[in-house]
Protein backbone atom coordinates (compact mmCIF):
# COMPACT_ATOMS: atom_id res chain seq x y z
CA UNK A 1 0.00 0.00 0.00
CA UNK A 2 1.15 3.40 -0.88
CA UNK A 3 0.64 6.21 0.99
CA UNK A 4 0.98 9.84 0.46
CA UNK A 5 3.31 10.58 2.64
CA UNK A 6 5.71 7.99 1.06
CA UNK A 7 5.32 9.68 -2.61
CA UNK A 8 6.75 12.27 -4.00
CA UNK A 9 5.63 16.03 -2.73
CA UNK A 10 2.54 17.23 -4.85
CA UNK A 11 4.41 21.25 -6.16
CA UNK A 12 0.29 22.53 -6.56
CA UNK A 13 -2.06 20.28 -4.35
CA UNK A 14 -5.45 22.14 -5.80
CA UNK A 15 -4.68 19.89 -9.30
CA UNK A 16 -4.14 16.34 -7.27
CA UNK A 17 -1.37 13.84 -7.89
CA UNK A 18 -3.11 12.55 -11.50
CA UNK A 19 -2.43 15.66 -12.99
CA UNK A 20 0.92 16.33 -11.53
CA UNK A 21 1.79 12.79 -13.05
CA UNK A 22 -0.14 13.72 -16.28
CA UNK A 23 2.69 16.87 -16.35
CA UNK A 24 5.55 14.35 -15.52
CA UNK A 25 4.58 11.65 -18.51
CA UNK A 26 3.83 15.08 -20.81
CA UNK A 27 7.89 15.96 -20.19
CA UNK A 28 9.20 12.66 -21.47
CA UNK A 29 7.41 13.05 -24.83
CA UNK A 30 9.74 12.63 -27.31
CA UNK A 31 7.69 14.03 -30.55
CA UNK A 32 7.29 18.11 -30.09
CA UNK A 33 4.31 18.07 -31.50
CA UNK A 34 2.95 15.37 -29.53
CA UNK A 35 4.28 16.86 -26.33
CA UNK A 36 2.06 20.13 -27.30
CA UNK A 37 -0.99 18.00 -28.00
CA UNK A 38 -0.87 16.34 -24.54
CA UNK A 39 -0.02 19.87 -22.54
CA UNK A 40 -2.90 21.58 -23.99
CA UNK A 41 -5.36 18.48 -23.00
CA UNK A 42 -3.84 18.64 -19.71
CA UNK A 43 -4.76 22.63 -20.01
CA UNK A 44 -8.36 21.58 -20.39
CA UNK A 45 -8.27 18.95 -17.68
CA UNK A 46 -7.12 22.12 -15.33
CA UNK A 47 -9.78 24.23 -16.39
CA UNK A 48 -12.44 21.95 -15.74
CA UNK A 49 -10.83 20.90 -12.12
CA UNK A 50 -10.60 24.40 -11.30
CA UNK A 51 -13.57 26.42 -12.64
CA UNK A 52 -13.77 29.28 -10.07
CA UNK A 53 -10.23 30.44 -12.25
CA UNK A 54 -12.12 31.30 -14.77
CA UNK A 55 -13.20 34.78 -13.39
CA UNK A 56 -9.33 35.71 -13.55
CA UNK A 57 -8.77 37.96 -16.66
CA UNK A 58 -6.12 36.04 -17.85
CA UNK A 59 -7.08 32.67 -17.15
CA UNK A 60 -5.28 30.26 -19.79
CA UNK A 61 -2.22 32.33 -18.98
CA UNK A 62 -2.67 31.57 -15.22
CA UNK A 63 -2.71 27.65 -16.58
CA UNK A 64 0.32 27.82 -18.18
CA UNK A 65 2.14 29.26 -15.35
CA UNK A 66 1.01 26.38 -13.22
CA UNK A 67 1.44 24.28 -15.74
CA UNK A 68 5.50 25.18 -15.74
CA UNK A 69 5.74 25.40 -12.45
CA UNK A 70 4.37 21.73 -11.84
CA UNK A 71 6.92 20.57 -14.47
CA UNK A 72 9.60 22.47 -13.11
CA UNK A 73 10.26 24.22 -15.66
CA UNK A 74 10.90 21.34 -17.49
CA UNK A 75 8.41 21.39 -19.95
CA UNK A 76 9.61 22.57 -23.70
CA UNK A 77 6.11 23.94 -25.51
CA UNK A 78 4.85 26.49 -27.61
Amino acid sequence: MDYNTQMPKMIIPEYGRNIQSMIEYCCTIKDRDERILCARAIIQVMGQLNPHLRDVADFAHKLWDHLFIISKFKLDVD
